[in-house]
């Protein structure tokens, strides 16, 4: 008696296991994997947001200031390409977000630097900036077609180790056009040249290609 009710027990997780199995994968194709349509704004003046997500950062950063700030030292080199000064906005992208990310403006994709570094929690803040300074990383360089410079830092996390960009340089882009993937949770930077305006700020949610995260003033 024993013996069968063991090997019903033993079925019967079997088949919740196949279950579960079957349900995770359903969830990552259909679900985590989507990629919806967005109405992206006719606006050459505006940067749309590249992420789905939270702001977790909206801050001015100077390239003298990053020079004298403790930890600032990664975020000099991201900037160093675009300008002296600028903005930085920084997105959180948990697991229930889309996790494409899209041109923020028209422009042309110059070139990517893609970093090696750790993978620890995206979603646990450290610092102002918003992103895991240490975490591996992918950074893409972009001008607008009036010629400023601006840049996306793909970031990933703990679960996220996948990142991937669609974008070839010299390629032209048009503003909501898909760029790149994070698979799982992670974080998006978008840094901004001077000259621009922030247009969200901290604990927004924004969608992408769609919210407006900033202005050419």
């Amino acid at each position: 008696m024993k013996k069968i009710n063991s090997k019903k027990l033993l079925t019967k997780l079997f088949l919740a296991t196949g279950m579960l199995v079957l349900v995770l994968i359903a969830y990552y194709k259909f679900w985590f994997l989507r990629l919806p349509t967005r109405s992206t704004p006719i606006d050459s003046s505006a940067f749309v947001s590249p992420a789905n997500g939270e702001v977790v950062a909206v801050l001015h950063w100077t390239t003298d200031s990053l020079a004298w700030e403790k930890d600032a030292g990664v975020v000099q080199v991201m900037t160093s390409d675009v300008d002296s000064s600028g903005w930085l906005i920084a997105i959180e992208m948990d697991v229930t977000n889309v996790h494409y990310q899209r041109a923020p403006v028209d422009g042309r994709f110059l070139q990517n630097n893609y970093v090696h570094g750790r993978f620890n929690n995206a979603l646990i803040q450290t610092n102002r900036f918003g992103l895991r300074l240490e975490n591996e990383r992918n950074d893409l360089l972009f001008e607008t077609k009036a010629g400023l410079r601006y840049k996306i830092i793909q970031v990933a996390g703990l679960v996220a180790r996948r990142i991937e960009d669609f974008v070839e340089p010299q390629q032209e882009v048009s503003a909501g056009e898909v760029i790149g993937l994070i698979k799982l949770g992670s974080q998006v930077g978008l840094i901004l040249p001077e000259g621009t305006k922030p247009y969200v700020s901290i604990g927004q949610m924004v969608v992408d290609g769609e919210t407006i995260l900033a202005k050419i003033e």
